[in-house]
């Protein structure tokens, strides 16, 4: 639970937006969490609503017509695994019944009807009277035949729905039964019901447009006047208490301008769409504190080099310009920080042999080859790290700390004040560190790796901190991340 960025403030706030509208817009960038978000939501709200979702993303290979029945038996599905239905009740009986006498005897009734109606009403032949008997005959034939359930009717058609086409206009019996399943639902549970409308991010551009049109019709298929929706009309073909329809409103935007140009209206078009302004579900003000505590440094030691970092990756979090970051791609380049590292050691530039000819080295795999590795993984140069390392002290500080063992590998530098930097002696747990004309011992870790080979795991740089401003200066902590730089790929 401690990787889960903190989200109560935006649920109770998309709580108030949904509860002020029927049609609604939750917009938010691709990977930014909304998945989540929703889920966590709708486990919040469950005592009053009911959330049917459907996925569009296939629409985009169908045509329009077929996109109606798809919307149908994705409802339909999302009915039948979310809600417990009687469907023994007889009027879904009769209108299944109906459905299925239309689907297999519907051709011939059809030229008949026709034949009917196209003669004068107020002279009608004997034999079309015949006809319309004899029709309704046979639909109570076919009705007393019919033996199966309710529910394996709704299986058949999912089944056939290869060959079922929908229209505009359409609203026959599996529509009226959606309609009045919904109708139930609600009436028994005392709930609301949510038709969610997922993955728009997801489906070309080339088809957003045309399968938003046909959700569209959904709603003008109503006449949605204030009057009568005070009278308590659906608000939409299935009788929903509200749409929400998920997607990146910018990116439709953009979209919808570039297919239709700027001076295209898109404000009346997405209208359709939304009662009120879209809902930005964005994280960018919880995110970085999320990030300080989330950077693989220890917190109490690094905390503004952990700030630092967090607020380069925010940056390029909100403009995308180097890179497209969402939280998906934080999450899984901080994962990353040590993929990246050529495995290997790094001899030291010091003299740490005067007592015997054992032969020490740098670990490759360090905290330093790990901040690069973030640094790479989010496009931040080091001179970006660094630029306000003259200001803050507290984080050059830090710096120095952090850089510990490291600096055993770079080549003499000139330390501020014209002295020099220098480590020699070394007594197996200690080095002695040079300037000016002091020296001091700092403590360290080593482990053999092999016989007279050892690897230096660690230096205490804290004795240095009362000389740190002449000792460590911006450019030799830029000289050291750029020789490690080497080091990762």
């Amino acid at each position: 639970m401690s990787d889960i960025i903190p989200i109560d403030s935006e649920i109770t706030t998309f709580y108030d937006y949904l509860d002020r509208n029927c049609r609604c817009i939750l917009s938010a960038r691709f990977g930014d969490g909304k998945s989540f978000f929703l889920s966590e939501f709708k486990k919040k709200t469950s005592d009053k609503y009911i959330f049917l979702t459907i996925y569009p993303v296939n629409y985009q290979v169908a045509e329009n017509k077929d996109i109606f029945e798809y919307i149908k038996r994705d409802i339909l599905l999302q009915i039948l695994m979310t809600s417990a239905i009687d469907l023994s009740d007889e009027k879904y009986g009769f209108a299944l019944r109906l459905w299925g006498f239309l689907n297999q005897k519907g051709k011939d009734l059809v030229s008949d009807i026709i034949a009917l109606v196209a003669t004068s009403l107020a002279n009608i032949p004997q034999t079309s009277m015949t006809t319309l008997r004899d029709n309704i005959a046979r639909f109570k034939e076919f009705s007393k035949k019919i033996k199966q359930s309710e529910s394996d009717s709704i299986e058949s058609y999912l089944d056939e729905f290869t060959l079922q086409k929908g229209g505009i206009y359409e609203f026959d019996p599996i529509s009226q039964i959606i309609y009045q399943l919904i109708t139930d639902i609600k009436t028994q549970s005392g709930k609301q019901v949510v038709l969610v409308i997922e993955d728009m991010d997801r489906i070309d551009p080339a088809h957003i447009f045309r399968i938003l049109n046909v959700f569209s019709a959904h709603w003008d298929i109503r006449d949605y006047s204030e009057q009568k929706l005070a009278d308590g009309n659906p608000l939409n073909k299935y009788n929903f208490d509200k749409v929400l329809l998920i997607c990146h409103f910018q990116n439709i935007k953009n979209i919808f301008h570039h297919f239709y140009e700027e001076q295209t209206d898109f404000t009346g078009y997405i209208h359709k769409f939304s009662s009120s302004t879209p809902y930005e579900y964005s994280l960018v003000n919880v995110i970085e504190e999320w990030l300080v505590d989330r950077i693989p440094f220890k917190k109490d030691a690094f905390l503004e080099i952990r700030k630092q970092l967090a607020s380069l990756i925010i940056s390029k979090y909100k403009d995308k310009k180097d890179i497209i970051t969402n939280i998906r791609h934080i999450t899984s380049f901080l994962a990353q920080s040590k993929y990246n590292i050529r495995k290997g050691h790094v001899s030291s530039n010091w003299h740490l042999t005067r007592y015997g000819i054992k032969q020490y080295f740098l670990p490759t795999f360090n905290q330093v080859t790990c901040l690069l590795c973030i640094l790479e993984n989010f496009k931040i140069s080091i001179d970006e790290f660094l630029n306000t390392a003259d200001e803050n002290m507290a984080f050059l500080q830090q710096l120095c700390l952090f850089i510990g063992q490291c600096w055993l590998a770079c080549p003499p530098t000139e330390a501020n004040g014209n002295s020099t930097l220098s480590f020699s002696d070394f007594n197996g747990n200690s080095i002695r560190c040079e300037y000016e004309n002091s020296e001091v011992w700092l403590q360290c870790t080593t482990k053999q790796i092999e016989k007279n080979y050892y690897e230096i795991g660690y230096v205490d740089m804290i004795p240095c901190l009362s000389s740190y401003r002449e000792l460590f200066s911006w450019e030799s902590c830029k000289d050291v991340l750029y020789y490690f730089k080497d080091y990762i790929y």
